[in-house]
């Protein structure tokens, strides 16, 4: 079930719309969803980031950084931005609930072009992803994520961390 939609028109510089159509034909969306899918990520995660004051950088940037910490390093490094996570999810949706929690996930995940699949049913929410960045950032997004899952109340399990891949479950 979709949700209702309205219409808007807006003006944009020719230049604009052209890009936008070669985007739209480079993705093979039509031009209306590709824009939907533009104003949902700034308004659901870019708006937030920018205000929060959080960084982004590239993967190899990320993947350099990480090759140089320990393993006992990234544990550290998790526990420490547990805090930072917990106050994101709170500061977009007013409350750290699961459905919220799950939601700033997947806003995550997407805002940085990250492939994932998540999936759910009535007992759990699971997480598959997949990145370029290496094993010790897979540690760390496994650790991070248990850490402040854990500290919001809610179980994770089924912790998964290879070189290109990550995974867990968070039960409801």
């Amino acid at each position: 079930m979709s949700e209702p939609t309205d219409t808007v028109t807006i003006r944009v510089p020719k230049s604009l719309k052209s890009k936008l159509e070669e985007m739209s034909k480079k993705n093979q969306v039509n031009l209306n969803l590709l824009i939907n899918q533009i104003l949902t990520k700034n308004v659901q995660w870019d708006e937030h980031i920018t205000k929060m004051g959080w960084l982004q950088f590239n993967p190899s940037t990320v993947r350099e950084i990480f090759n140089y910490l320990t393993e006992e390093e990234i544990t550290e490094l998790a526990k420490t931005i547990k805090g930072d996570i917990i106050n994101g999810i709170k500061f977009i949706y007013g409350d750290s609930s699961l459905q919220h929690t799950v939601e700033f996930m997947d806003s995550w995940l997407s805002a940085t072009n990250t492939p994932f699949r998540h999936t759910e049913d009535s007992e759990s929410h699971k997480f598959m992803v997949n990145h370029v960045i290496g094993k010790n950032w897979s540690t760390f997004a496994t650790k991070v994520s248990e850490e402040f899952v854990t500290n919001l109340g809610f179980k994770i399990t089924d912790i998964h961390a290879n070189t290109d891949s990550y995974s867990f479950t968070i039960i409801k």
